[in-house]
């Protein structure tokens, strides 16, 4: 059960500016290092101390990372680290992709989409009561899915045509990139890129640990 406390546990803050230096960082802290994007998912997990990081590498100041291009081909490009808000006001985006626009538009309040960025919201992992509150379960390494009991609290989970974990993606954007067929461009520590199986716009999210 979580254990939540007044303060958030002590870390060190990590601000690299290029991408470059982003993936060295997290090649240098691996499993102890923590990737922040806007910082909303993140933050709730350090409050409830389920989650605590040596090394936390914020993504903010990498401008490589943000923005809304033309894409080689056609398409759009959207950067990681752009706002919500930047989406929901882009008129490329509102006349040729609105169901992408129309789906940040849905985030939470103005305060959060103007924090929250597309690839947070894409990369926030599942809101299950039981698995944020620090249970055992399948998701956390266990061998038992709480929510599935009938006398669960599980009005928010995918009960049919389950395997073993019953908890959903809470990402509002990530449905609308698929129903683009969107690309989505990883790069790893070691510094390959690869292309996650999509077509028509492309999204290049905050880059991922090998």
């Amino acid at each position: 059960m979580a254990n939540i406390k007044d303060m958030i546990p002590a870390f060190e803050l990590l601000q690299p500016m290029t991408i470059e230096d982003a993936m060295e960082l997290m090649d240098v802290h691996r499993s102890e290092g923590w990737v922040l994007a806007g910082g909303l998912d993140s933050f709730d997990w350090f409050k409830d101390r389920i989650k605590r990081p040596k090394a936390v590498i914020d993504l903010g100041g990498i401008e490589e990372l943000k923005g809304i291009r033309e894409a080689e081909g056609g398409g759009v490009e959207i950067g990681a680290m752009t706002a919500l808000t930047d989406i929901v006001r882009h008129e490329r985006l509102r006349a040729e992709y609105s169901v992408v626009s129309t789906a940040a538009e849905h985030v939470a309040t103005p305060q959060i989409r103007n924090q929250g960025t597309v690839g947070g919201n894409v990369a926030q992992d599942t809101r299950c009561w039981y698995y944020r509150s620090g249970w055992p379960c399948y998701r956390a390494g266990g061998n038992t899915c709480y929510a599935a009991a009938p006398e669960a609290m599980n009005r928010e989970h995918c009960i049919m045509g389950r395997n073993r974990c019953v908890a959903v993606n809470p990402s509002d954007v990530a449905p609308a990139l698929i129903a683009v067929d969107a690309k989505m461009i990883v790069e790893n520590t070691s510094g390959l890129e690869s292309t996650m199986p999509r077509t028509s716009s492309l999204v290049r999210p905050s880059t991922s640990r090998a």
